[in-house]
């Protein structure tokens, strides 16, 4: 199916596959699918190119493959996670694309497409490394398996019992750790923690119980609560202190460990609370019954935690502050406690009190504490808000810019309603947060400002004479691309106006347009800086991502689709800062995909053929034979590919489609696996594929596709396209 979605599934048996690629030799009598039974671990992309009947397999889903085909449009298997084109053969050709499936979720594992039934769960990945002293889990921030000290009672100090191995080898720390604690059962016993009197406890594990020196932790518990009734900066030990208290922030969990203050207000106040832990994580808990979860009223965590309520009524409330074992002995925490006279409540906290801006614009000062949230924007999401009526009675530029203070983040948006879900039309988020709109037609429009407990901060607005929008800048003009010609562009001075769907967030944005006149392939290229960082969608109605053909991103931005039916077409360009580039648009006819198998060796390599070409098959039943040069550690099973370059030339290589974290690479050599060839090895997956493309002397090069490690492995794709030279 053209449209991007995510549903999800498999592809067909790769007898099935050799079957339907060979037809005669398998009896030519294959009139109804292939047995649909659990995910074959053997599973290839599903490809079809026999002469079929169309069949209704379940629903609404058709079968469409070798259909004979003029268009794309003809060849909708209903299938949302398949890509369905019409071949330069004439014949439909439906690919199952897995990047369709893709929740971005790491740790679940990699959703797979089925070709007749959508997305299929991914195994999640495990991270046993067989060594008993090491908490093992899959940590999504790094996308990777992370292996940590055994530490079961969380102080810090993992069990005197357990050192890591790479301390037997000399290696310095990190990654070399050697446990102290004496009682990994125990919270107050570690060699990292001072001595606690009167216990009875070796706290510190040097042998000795209550020695001279000890310390007792204060304010461990609501009975010895420190006292901030008056305000001030307090310092908070957490040595030797216990977690006792479940949080709001942790789900109901209780932390590593915690200590209590207390304050008394005996009329409403603001209040403004701020945990220092010199840099660590602090949760910061406040609640009007001590110890009670259900009596929290509010929960935050940060670096510092920093909590704010504006007239908070009179009344007792206990503050809890925790951290992790990593601030033991490291200071503790600097809490600052501030009352200040109530405020009231802002009258533009809803769409009835919207504040009027005059025509001849102005400064207006707000606060986003304890202020609700009314209207869903797309910069803002459903983070708390305060809403400004602009009205114009002629086009004007309108120039917005919203500050905070130093580390205060704020989301601009402009909106076409008061509502709920609104359109929005221009957005932006930062601390300030910049936007400028030129030529805003004549018409009523609403100003979202939001943050999260932002106490103070500044809306300027400035409107002037209308000036001619920045080509490309939104749907309305966007810029034309010719077919194998490079156009330059920047998103320097831009907003996020378009929506896309591999990126949600607030950056800049750039429109082009183009029109086929023929159902083609298409390979959009953006190239900017080293260290910038693109995505690219192309769709069919500007802005409207249900029409998306592809979404992708990277360093290099690259979109490939398949067989795009005659019409206009839009591209964007989205970047996460104002930056210059160049997109490069290259049109063929649609390739008709050929299957590999048994490539995986050097000896039984895939030929390509000099003018490229498009590549299908499954790594499951093939083995690990070559180690790419570009990443580090185990990587999966491999497939082979053999290319010759007759003469000098500049080829795309993409493995955009594949099932899996990939790794892709090219060597040179007339035998294989050769040499490393420089820019030519890279690692990718779902929406950010392993793409690259490189100039080649003439010569024999051997191209490799394998899994990022040991568990990554199934369906592939490979395109290796041959791009027009540079200057």
């Amino acid at each position: 199916m053209q449209l991007s979605a995510l549903a999800s599934g498999f592809g067909l048996r790769v007898a099935g596959i050799l079957c339907a690629a060979l037809l005669v030799a398998c009896g030519g009598g294959a009139t109804s699918f292939p047995d649909a039974g659990p995910l074959d671990a053997t599973v290839a992309q599903d490809v079809w190119h026999a002469e079929r009947p169309s069949l209704t397999d379940s629903g609404a889903v058709m079968d469409v493959r070798g259909r004979v085909c003029s268009r794309s449009a003809d060849c909708d298997d209903g299938v949302e996670c398949t890509s369905d084109f019409c071949a330069s053969d004439g014949r439909c050709v439906s690919v199952a694309d897995s990047t369709r499936c893709d929740d971005h979720v790491y740790c679940n594992g990699v959703e797979a497409c089925d070709a007749r039934r959508g997305c299929v769960r991914g195994t999640p990945i495990t991270c046993d490394d067989n060594f008993t002293c090491t908490i093992d889990r899959c940590d999504e921030a790094s996308q990777a398996c992370a292996h940590s000290p055994r530490d079961f009672d969380g102080d810090g100090d993992p069990d005197i019992h357990c050192n890591a191995p790479q301390c037997d080898a000399g290696v310095p720390d990190p990654p070399c750790w050697r446990g102290g604690d004496c009682d990994d059962r125990n919270p107050r016993v570690s060699s990292r923690l001072p001595e606690i009197c009167g216990d009875g406890i070796d706290n510190n594990c040097d042998g000795a119980i209550d020695e001279a020196g000890c310390v007792r932790p204060s304010h461990d518990t609501c009975a010895d609560a420190l006292e901030v009734s008056a305000g001030g900066t307090f310092t908070l030990s957490l040595a030797g202190a216990l977690g006792d208290y479940a949080s709001r922030c942790l789900g109901g969990g209780i932390p590593t460990r915690d200590v209590v203050a207390h304050f008394t207000l005996t009329t409403p106040r603001d209040v403004s609370i701020t945990a220092d832990g010199g840099g660590a994580t602090v949760l910061l808990q406040l609640g009007t019954q001590c110890g009670v979860l259900e009596r929290a009223r509010d929960c935050v965590i940060g670096a510092p935690g920093v909590y704010r309520a504006r007239a908070l009524p009179a009344g007792e409330y206990w503050i809890t502050v925790a951290a992790t074992g990593a601030l033991v002995g490291a200071g503790g925490v600097s809490l600052q406690v501030q009352f200040a006279d109530p405020t009231p409540t802002p009258a533009n906290d809803t769409c009835a009190g919207a504040i009027d801006i005059p025509a001849t614009g102005g400064t207006f000062t707000g606060t986003l504490v304890d202020v609700a949230d009314d209207v869903l924007t797309r910069c803002g999401g459903g983070t708390p808000d305060v809403l400004y009526r602009l009205t114009l009675a002629e086009p004007r530029d309108v120039t917005l810019h919203a500050a905070g203070g130093r580390t205060d983040h704020l989301a601009l948006s402009l909106v076409d309603a008061c509502t709920r879900m609104p359109t929005t039309l221009r957005c932006t988020n930062g601390s300030p947060a910049d936007m400028l709109v030129r030529a805003l037609p004549a018409g009523t429009y609403w100003v979202v400002v939001e943050g999260t407990r932002v106490p103070s901060f500044t809306l300027d607005v400035t409107l002037a004479a209308p000036t001619a929008p920045v080509a490309g800048d939104t749907c309305s003009n966007p810029i034309t691309l010719v077919a194998g010609t490079s156009t330059p562009g920047t998103t320097a001075g831009l907003q996020s106006d378009t929506p896309i769907s591999c990126y949600g967030g607030a950056s800049p944005d750039l429109v082009y347009r183009f029109t086929l006149d023929r159902t083609l392939d298409v390979n959009a290229i953006v190239q900017g800086g080293t260290s910038d960082y693109y995505f690219v969608a192309i769709q069919r109605h500007c802005g409207d991502t249900a029409t998306e053909s592809v979404c992708r991103y990277g360093t290099a931005g690259r979109a490939s689709a398949r067989g795009l039916d005659p019409g206009e077409y839009f591209l964007v360009v989205r970047a996460y800062r104002g930056t210059d580039f160049t997109v490069t648009l290259q049109t063929q006819a649609p390739i008709a995909p050929v299957t590999a198998t048994a490539n995986d060796t050097c000896a039984t390599a895939q030929p390509i053929p000099s003018g490229g070409g498009y590549f299908l098959g499954n790594t499951s039943a093939l083995h690990r034979d070559y180690t790419a040069s570009c990443t580090l550690g185990a990587t999966g099973t491999d497939a082979v590919f053999a290319y010759h370059a007759d003469t000098r030339q500049r080829v795309e290589f993409s493995a955009d489609g594949t099932s899996f974290t990939s790794v892709l690479w090219v060597t040179s050599g007339m035998t294989c696996p050769g040499s490393s060839v420089p820019g030519a090895c890279l690692q990718g997956g779902g929406g950010a594929p392993a793409v690259f493309d490189v100039t080649l002397d003439p010569g024999d090069y051997w191209v490799f596709l394998a899994g990022f490690n040991a568990d990554a492995s199934g369906a592939y794709a490979l395109s290796v396209i041959p791009l027009p030279m540079g200057p």
